[in-house]
């Protein structure tokens, strides 16, 4: 759908559904939203997301419509005056009406990474909320033999390393540095797992019976569209691509042989995994000879053969869950939201060779900082060709030990040439820009329509 056409169709219903609503007078909502504006809050939850959006409702303008996106925190990157639990009880209080019924027009789960679910995990924080719809990929879509096949790869192979990586973690008591090494690990590979009860509650839970959608559509014109429970508002559905070129970056790759190594010393001893058959071992006493006798280099690289493959496994299992995320941009008068999500690069590379999403790309004014801030996303070619001089940007980030180049120095520095509005959710690294409201549970900014 063209710009020209989506802007013909929006306007003469928005006024006219203004008429009719004009006597109406509800309660404002506990996070406060104007006719004029958007409000964006980032809740402070760690390393995670979640974000509240307040939008002024062309249908009913005393009541601006709600839209939360995300709601989690990774193991790795808590925030212990914060607790994710914490943030979702203060969501549903936010969103509360004055009539004291907690109510969201849209929930999104952009992908299942616990660091966007986690917050869902207690579904009685949620059970009185009403939701109109649930978006979330086509891949979370149970009845999709492609979903299927994608989810239960990644859930297989998630299983097993953080079983693996849990039974190394004890055998390395004695070595401090290593079992450090390996928990970072396991907390990565743990992202990654299916997160069974924060996503229950996404596809089962909530009040008001919401409706799920499974985006994108695959018929590809139907993927700029005006959401019901939106009005005023354009959803354009940039990902996750479902060509089967990109589909293929979402399965795990180089995993089977290190599972395999896994599954060999699945029978719970401690005996390490041995790579030669035992008829090619010399014991201690028969390597006497210099003809038999290996470095302590070699020795030690036979040792620790597999090591490598766990993180190239993790790290890889890490990419394919984050090549699910949605990536959406919300069209709203003159404003242009764009959630990424953690997108990476294929869902990257097919936005941005879509002639009409590229269009859309240079009309951001408010940009979600793809994955937390990491060198993974946020192409060169976005900030430096697509997007324009005058935006808002957010990184949902927390310092974590195990990856001390996110938030990227030099992408936050990159987007800051451009424009100074960029805050990130756990401390104001600059001095706040104008526009920007802190406290100790979220930053704030306002987006004119």
């Amino acid at each position: 759908m063209s710009k020209s056409k989506t802007s013909t169709k929006k306007a003469p219903a928005a006024k006219s559904a203004a008429k009719k609503s004009s006597s109406k007078k509800k309660p404002a909502t506990s996070a406060k939203g104007d006719a004029k504006n958007i409000t964006i809050r980032m809740y402070n939850v760690g390393f995670g997301d979640s974000f509240l959006l307040l939008i002024p409702n062309s249908a009913d303008p005393s009541q601006p419509l709600k839209v939360l996106i995300d709601c989690g925190v990774h193991n790795s990157g808590r925030n212990p005056g914060f607790p994710i639990d914490d943030a979702a009880k203060q969501i549903v209080k936010d969103v509360t009406e004055g009539d004291g019924i907690p109510r969201i027009d849209l929930v999104i789960v952009t992908h299942r990474h616990q660091d966007h679910v986690s917050g869902f995990s207690d579904s009685t924080i949620w059970e009185t909320v009403e939701v109109k719809e649930v978006w979330l990929p086509w891949t979370e879509d149970y009845t999709d033999p492609e979903a299927r096949k994608i989810l239960e790869t990644q859930s297989k192979v998630a299983k097993s390393l953080t079983a693996s990586l849990a039974k190394r973690l004890t055998a390395l008591a004695a070595s401090p540095a290593a079992a450090a090494a390996t928990k970072a690990l396991k907390e990565l590979a743990e992202n990654s797992l299916t997160n069974a009860a924060a996503m229950a509650t996404i596809h089962k839970g909530f009040a008001g019976n919401p409706k799920r959608r499974y985006l994108p559509f695959k018929t590809r014109n139907k993927n700029s569209f005006l959401p019901a429970m939106l009005p005023g508002v354009t959803a354009h559905i940039m990902g996750p691509s479902r060509d089967p070129d990109t589909i293929r970056d979402m399965d795990p790759p180089a995993g089977h042989s290190y599972l395999r190594l896994m599954e060999s010393t699945a029978d719970g001893s401690d005996t390490p995994h041995l790579p030669f058959h035992p008829s090619w071992r010399l014991e201690n006493d028969e390597c006497t000879s210099g003809e038999y006798t290996l470095s302590t280099r070699d020795l030690k690289a036979i040792e620790n053969v597999g090591e490598g493959d766990s993180l190239a496994v993790t790290v890889a299992l890490d990419k394919a869950v984050n090549g699910t995320s949605l990536m959406i941009m919300f069209e709203v008068g003159k404003a242009h939201l764009f959630f990424p999500g953690d997108a990476q690069w294929g869902t990257w590379k097919a936005a941005m060779n879509d002639p009409e999403w590229r269009e859309l790309m240079t009309k951001t004014n408010f940009y979600k900082i793809g994955h937390h801030g990491s060198h993974n996303a946020t192409p060169i070619d976005f900030v430096e060709q697509i997007l324009g001089a005058k935006f808002s940007a957010m990184a949902s980030v927390r310092p974590v030990k195990a990856w001390k180049f996110i938030p990227k120095k030099e992408l936050m520095e990159h987007l800051r040439e451009k424009c100074l509005n960029v805050v990130r959710s756990d401390k104001a690294d600059v001095k706040d820009p104008e526009g920007f409201t802190r406290t100790d549970t979220y930053v704030e900014t306002k987006i004119p329509i």
